[in-house]
């Protein structure tokens, strides 16, 4: 198993053994990203397992599961939560590496034009350009979108004298 780098925090590649966790470890890498579905064909460690051989290794370890190489806004966000959580270096997988390049592309929209992070996924070896329309849609969705570090104040505000009900269905 060889990772691609495709940034200074984030390799990507195929599903890793036991064996490859340790490498990994070895190579520095000190956090997982889980992008295979649990049931999937030819899937060596389900995400228990994996998360499991990722602590007895001392890696970090985060399950993001991704259904096809088309992933929804709701996986793009997740994979940039755990980028922000876990201590880098990471590498994300799935079953060839071609979902987590998806992923990255998707996120890395706002610091990277489109045609470029088509480019450094091909050179991974994986083509994201069916996912072009949706790189752009999403770079246009969060140009507009404060962070909240930007509105917590007043945010905090409105809700301050408020009784609030929480719900998690």
């Amino acid at each position: 198993m060889q990772p691609y780098k495709l940034t200074p925090n984030l390799s990507i590649g195929p599903e890793p053994t036991d064996d490859d966790i340790a490498t990994l470890k070895a190579a520095g890498f000190r956090s997982i990203i889980n992008n295979r579905t649990d049931g999937e064909d030819e899937i060596r460690l389900n995400s228990d397992e994996m998360a499991l051989a990722a602590e007895n290794h001392g890696l970090a370890y985060a399950y993001v599961p991704v259904k096809d190489r088309n992933p929804l806004e709701r996986d793009a966000q997740a994979f940039e939560d755990a980028m922000e959580d876990l201590p880098g270096p990471v590498y994300a997988y799935c079953k060839t590496g071609g979902r987590s390049a998806a992923l990255w592309a998707l996120t890395s929209v706002m610091s990277t034009p489109s045609d470029e992070l088509i480019s450094q996924c091909a050179a991974a070896g994986h083509d994201v350009s069916g996912l072009r329309t949706k790189m752009d849609m999403r770079r246009e969705m969060l140009e507009d979108e404060p962070y909240f570090q930007e509105i917590a104040d007043e945010f905090l505000d409105f809700i301050r004298d408020s009784e609030l009900v929480i719900h998690n269905a």
